[in-house]
């Protein structure tokens, strides 16, 4: 284990999920495209709640890189979130959150604007598709990293969704060469199709330089290489140390240096994809911190990824640490 006081610490969107359930003619009628997230303003937002009024709907702290943190705490592991919300009722929720978890708080309150929304509309089939407005967010500038805890920290987690405003992103910079200059490793899990499809040249650059550790989905890998998974997988390992590519309910490929493996999905009954990835991020990262194999990040990852999308929203149970080591141990058992 590393003896670096804090395990990870995220930098991101820090954001409140509304999950709405929705079926496919909804998207249609609004013209979204499934699966994909739209950004969007206030003034946007505020039409999709206004549509939505009377639906039921499900409240929680979101954000990617916050999911990956609450994913690492609740597996037991010391960790912190920074990012930004308003002084609203939101930015108090998830205030609360983060000290309900135990994770050490460095996100600020900014005292305009609101605390940033997204809308994640959830389909028949449990895909999910997200109208997100950044609000506060987008008000995160260098002056705000924590860079003493960044020095402190073993990863330091950083999103795709992290470039929008030019102040965002010139803070991401500078919190990716603190963690540089102290040799803090640094994760980087590109986010969505729409964040690759806008700064595809700019991620490529970023992880030659300065990533240990990247996470893609099948299609944002292929926007980024222009390959398939196993060819993406291929070429991006020699940007990054540790390479994920996950290919949805098929499994993930993951290499590191000429180690290679894959790593299937076991079947369960999908009811919302909602942070099915964060909480894969979250579980991968708990395995390279205990020092599993490969292998077995892949299957830590592919378990919390499916014990979260069996239930609507991004609930990770209190009990996960230990559903994840009976995992372990059933799957120990089957390959004597």
């Amino acid at each position: 284990m590393s003896k670096r006081e804090l395990k990870a610490l995220a930098i991101c969107n820090v954001l409140k999920d509304l999950i709405i359930q929705v079926s496919d003619q909804d998207l249609k009628d609004l013209g979204l495209t499934k699966g994909m997230m739209h950004l969007v303003s206030e003034a946007e937002q505020q039409k999709m709640l206004d549509y939505f009024a009377s639906r039921e709907k499900t409240i929680e702290m979101g954000g990617s890189g916050a999911n990956m943190i609450r994913t690492l705490a609740t597996l037991g592991e010391n960790v912190s979130q920074a990012g930004m919300v308003g002084q609203d009722e939101y930015g108090e929720l998830c205030m609360e959150r983060v000290k309900e978890l135990g994770i050490k708080n460095n996100i600020q309150q900014h005292a305009e604007g609101s605390t940033g929304t997204s809308i994640i509309l959830v389909s028949p089939d449990g895909e999910r598709t997200m109208h997100t407005c950044l609000g506060s967010s987008r008000a995160y500038t260098t002056h705000d990293i924590p860079e003493t805890d960044i020095a402190r920290s073993e990863y330091l987690i950083v999103t795709g969704y992290q470039w929008d405003t030019e102040n965002q992103i010139k803070a991401i910079r500078h919190a990716v060469e603190v963690a540089k200059a102290n040799q803090t490793k640094i994760v980087f899990d590109l986010s969505d199709p729409f964040c690759v499809d806008r700064h595809r040249e700019t991620f490529l650059s970023l992880l030659e330089h300065s990533i240990d550790v990247v996470f893609a989905n099948k299609k944002e890998a292929e926007m980024l290489t222009g390959k398939g998974p196993e060819e993406s997988l291929a070429e991006l390992a020699k940007l990054s140390d540790v390479v994920v590519v996950k290919c949805g309910s098929k499994g993930s490929w993951i290499q590191s240096g000429t180690e290679k493996v894959f790593v299937p999905c076991n079947e369960v009954t999908v009811v919302d994809t909602t942070a099915a990835g964060d909480m894969y991020a979250g579980g991968f990262l708990f395995g390279l911190l205990n020092q599993k194999s490969l292998e077995d990040c892949g299957k830590i990852a592919n378990f919390c990824a499916e014990t979260v999308i069996q239930n609507i929203g991004a609930r990770i149970p209190e009990d996960l640490h230990a559903r994840v080591d009976a995992y372990l141990q059933r799957e120990a058992a089957l390959a004597v």
